[in-house]
């Protein structure tokens, strides 16, 4: 009788991982994308930085959250950034620039000292709220010449998204947020030359 209990035993948990393998949801990625509505400036400067962005760390988690406008984070379970949400904001701004800079040489730091741009900016997002359909960007810019802060700014920018908005439009709302966030950054950058 106790061979027949050790055989059946790995028997029924195959069976049961088996089963519940069957019922597993595979993930969502999702990744930004540059969005901003060509505005070319003929404004050059040789060399303009962006910084690392810094995010607050409830954001920094691989499946997408978003703050409902109060205390609560809502995350969502099985739809995730595809790479970590830093570097997509960072590589988003670098390439909205790039658009709107085209004579520019733009790139994402860290750099070295001594090869800093003429122009750096460094985006702090403060918050990020979806909440009654508006989804809110709170974030300060900073704008720096030769390593000296010229500027700072708090930003607050919202888009209304479609009533019952799936985590796609969700995402394309944070483009489409960082796209006006990079049309505010390409106004300071014209204004202090």
């Amino acid at each position: 009788m106790k061979k027949n209990i050790k055989w059946f035993m790995p028997l029924v948990a195959v069976f049961f991982l088996s089963a519940c393998a069957s019922h597993v949801t595979p993930f969502q990625y999702y990744t930004l994308k540059p969005v901003v509505e060509v505005k070319v400036s003929n404004s050059t400067k040789a060399s303009i930085g962006v910084a690392p962005v810094k995010i607050p760390g409830w954001m920094d988690r691989a499946s997408l959250a978003v703050n409902n406008g109060g205390y609560e984070i809502i995350r969502y379970d099985i739809q995730r950034w595809g790479e970590p949400l830093q570097d997509a904001v960072t590589r988003t701004l670098t390439q909205n620039l790039s658009t709107l800079f085209p004579w520019s040489d733009v790139q994402s730091g860290p750099w070295l000292r001594s090869q800093a741009p003429d122009v750096a900016v460094n985006v702090v997002i403060n918050n990020l709220s979806w909440s009654d359909n508006v989804l809110e960007l709170d974030a300060r810019l900073t704008l720096l010449k030769k390593q000296v802060r010229i500027q700072s700014s708090s930003i607050k920018l919202n888009r209304t998204l479609p009533k019952g908005s799936s985590p796609e439009q969700l995402v394309e709302g944070i483009s489409y947020l960082l796209a006006d966030l990079t049309q505010r950054v390409q106004k300071n950058i014209i204004a202090q030359q």
